[in-house]
């Protein structure tokens, strides 16, 4: 009888019939033949899932090939006044197919822990035909493994890429500035190619490289008592990027005062956490969050107990800012790979609130204001399939680590309504560890923003053949891949469907750049019309999606820091 109520229970939910680790196929999976294609069907989804990584972190590179043009620092000598015509032996830039482009533009300079200062002037012109160097990085295995060698990777990378198109309306352009993502550990502006976006929207397209890992997301001012290193470095070099182009992304043509904030993953809860910095809010007219809010940060004491590991990894000692800005990379990625395997379901390296930069908690970020600016932000139906597959365990992905999650991190009737609202199933499973990183906290994340400024909530529900509606599989359809890398990326060429997909995604992406909404068709979301646009190869728009697992949540999340919970239990509150 429980197998028949749980099977009734499952197609209520629509989350399926299966029951957890078996297939729907039944007994034929035991045969030989049917092993052997289950063990190739996992191969080529754990090939995909390295392959979206890749692409999520800035493994791909950039498909343009260099440009030429200059590098500017705020109101440095004449470049301001007429940026396009001073290149030396070029003028006005070198186009590609429609546009134009800079890259490796620095926006702040800064020294080890140090906050990002701006840049000093200098006479002539620097030229703009390579990236700057991404950040040192380092995501799973040995230190030895780390990137951290020039020309391609240094200390010196507070850099951004600006693209530019030839032609469209005169006067100023609206300007897309993306935050990559990667677990705040890896990844650059770099492997983004703005060139589409930039000619379809008529707008300017920047990316943007930010300190990471231990470099960037450390609370180590806190924990070894140096006042002087400031919090989330970060995420303030962010703010430095934006502060520049409100001072010189006019030179390029585009407008300061319509500039939208986007990224997904990292970015994405980047952009949420620019959303409660009040000194951000000057700087942005508009925001784009794609998988990703503001629980999945640290919270404070988590992020001293992180730092002081790091302290006691590195010998370091109370006051120690000398030895700490010296260190060699490699000892530096060492102690994030040893914190990296201690925080099981967590990352070694994040954000966290500060009570500065950002509000004091979790808390105070819920009951506080966000900026009042039109918002889109929204998640892959399916996220957690690819946590399922990549190597190390950043996520909870397994029911006994949602389960003891959940109940040490909410009360126990909350804890037991929301389990209560998950079959016992793989798509289960999978639903609730979606909802719980991703899903719900940017639900509740828009739910609270439309009071504050116009919303539109979207579900990703185009599917991978082998990775279902993945994290980070929206990216492969916003942003260009072409050839059988992107093929694979996709789980099918750029084509009929997948293309119209594409050519929607990115026109109420562009829509809503140049506007500050998206397409007409999309409704908005408010409290009393949720409504949620669910992207596929059939767009459709519903009011409440998932809305019995909407309800169990009733507006709650596990809270920050719940990637590494405390050894002592959940905080109080």
């Amino acid at each position: 009888m429980r197998s028949i109520d749980r099977k009734k229970e499952v197609s209520r939910s629509g989350l399926g019939h299966e029951e957890e680790g078996h297939s729907k196929v039944g007994s034929s999976v035991a045969s030989p033949r049917n092993r052997l294609k289950r063990k190739s069907s996992l191969l080529l989804a754990a090939l995909a899932a390295v392959l979206i990584v890749f692409l999520l972190i800035g493994g791909g590179g950039n498909l343009l090939a260099a440009g030429e043009g200059k590098s500017l620092a705020a109101k440095s000598l004449a470049m301001l006044r007429d940026p396009l015509s001073i290149l030396g032996d070029r003028s006005p830039g070198e186009r590609a197919a429609g546009a134009r482009r800079w890259r490796g533009v620095r926006y702040a300079r800064a020294r080890r822990f140090e906050a990002p200062q701006p840049l000093e002037p200098w006479p002539g012109v620097r030229p703009a035909k390579a990236f700057a160097p991404q950040c040192p990085q380092h995501f799973a295995g040995p230190a030895r493994s780390a990137r951290t060698q020039p020309p391609g990777y240094g200390e010196d990378c507070l850099a951004l890429n600006i693209w530019s198109p030839d032609g469209g309306e005169a006067g100023l352009k609206p300007v897309l500035v993306w935050i990559h993502g990667g677990a705040f550990v890896v990844g650059a502006g770099d492997a983004y190619d703005g060139r589409e976006l930039a000619c379809l929207g008529d707008m300017l397209v920047v990316t943007v490289n930010y300190r990471l890992g231990a470099l960037g997301f450390v609370n180590f001012g806190e924990a070894l008592g140096l006042p002087a290193i400031p919090s989330n470095l970060g995420l303030r070099d962010q703010i430095a990027a934006l502060e520049w182009i409100r001072d010189n992304i006019e030179a390029f043509g585009g407008d300061p005062a319509r500039v939208t904030v986007a990224g997904e993953s990292a970015g994405s809860i980047a952009v949420a956490l620019l959303m409660h910095a009040r000194s951000a809010w000057p700087l942005f007219a508009g925001a784009i969050m794609q998988s990703g809010a503001a629980s999945l940060i640290h919270d404070r004491e988590n992020s001293r107990r992180i730092a002081r590991r790091y302290a006691d990894l590195l010998a370091l000692n109370q006051g120690d800012a000398e030895r700490l800005r010296t260190l060699d990379l490699t000892q530096l990625f060492a102690a994030q790979s040893a914190v990296a395997r201690e925080e099981r379901n967590g990352i070694p390296a994040a954000p966290w609130f500060d009570g500065d930069l950002l509000p004091a908690s979790f808390e105070a970020a819920c009951a506080g204001a966000t900026a009042p600016v039109p918002l889109i932000a929204g998640a892959t139906r399916e996220e957690i399939r690819l946590f399922e597959v990549m190597p190390g365990d950043i996520l909870p992905t397994r029911w006994a680590e949602l389960e003891q999650l959940l109940r040490r991190r909410l009360p126990a009737g909350d804890a037991e309504r929301i389990l209560a609202a998950y079959p016992r199933t793989r798509r289960g499973r999978r639903a609730l560890a979606t909802d719980l990183a991703f899903a719900m906290p940017t639900r509740h994340f828009a739910h609270r923003h439309a009071a504050d400024g116009p919303t539109w909530l979207y579900r990703f529900d185009y599917a991978h053949p082998l990775l279902g509606a993945c994290h980070a599989l929206d990216l492969a359809f916003l942003w260009p891949l072409p050839g059988p890398l992107g093929m694979l990326i996709r789980g099918g060429p750029l084509t009929g469907g997948r293309k119209a997909l594409a050519d929607r995604l990115r026109a109420n992406w562009a829509h809503f750049v140049r506007h500050g909404r998206p397409r007409t068709d999309w409704l908005a979301y408010t409290p009393t019309a949720p409504n949620i646009r669910l992207f596929g190869l059939r767009d459709r728009t519903v009011e409440d999606a998932d809305a019995t697992r909407a309800a169990a949540w009733a507006g709650r999340d596990v809270g920050p820091g719940f990637l590494a919970p405390p050894p002592d239990g959940p905080p109080p509150g």
